[in-house]
């Protein structure tokens, strides 16, 4: 049950560029990290101009491209690094392929989420999946 959330800056995109993201963002999960898509959720978000910096320099509306923070939230079982390394670099190349020039240069951060810590429908990962095998 991942959970991606991408923060955009700089040069804002149409929302038809946005949809996109939002339905790349989940094939890539679900092919790269092997995720039913149906459990995907993805978040974009709109950042002002000014509040990221690249150098100490800070974007503003005047910035050619638009930047990208990608967090993605994963149970901490279930996935390993060359799953990640994979969705990273599709990650990358979707970024620039639907953003084109990037102000700030894409980052994505992977935070493996214990199964215990995570819940889903009032009940832990750890709890549904201890159940799944009874």
């Amino acid at each position: 049950m991942p959970s991606a959330t991408v923060v955009l800056c700089g040069k804002k995109p149409e929302a038809a560029r946005i949809n996109t993201l939002h339905r790349e963002m989940a094939l890539i999960i679900e092919r790269d990290l092997g995720a039913l898509k149906a459990l995907v959720s993805t978040r974009v978000l709109w950042d002002d101009a000014g509040t990221w910096s690249v150098a100490g320099i800070a974007i503003d509306e005047s910035t050619a491209g638009t930047g990208a923070f990608v967090e993605i939230l994963i149970a901490a079982d279930a996935v390993d690094e060359q799953q990640m390394a994979t969705a990273m670099k599709s990650i990358q190349a979707t970024l620039t392929d639907l953003l084109g020039k990037n102000a700030l240069p894409p980052y994505v951060v992977f935070t493996r989420v214990p199964t215990e810590c995570w819940g889903f429908k009032g009940k832990s990962i750890k709890q549904i999946k201890s159940e799944m095998r009874s």
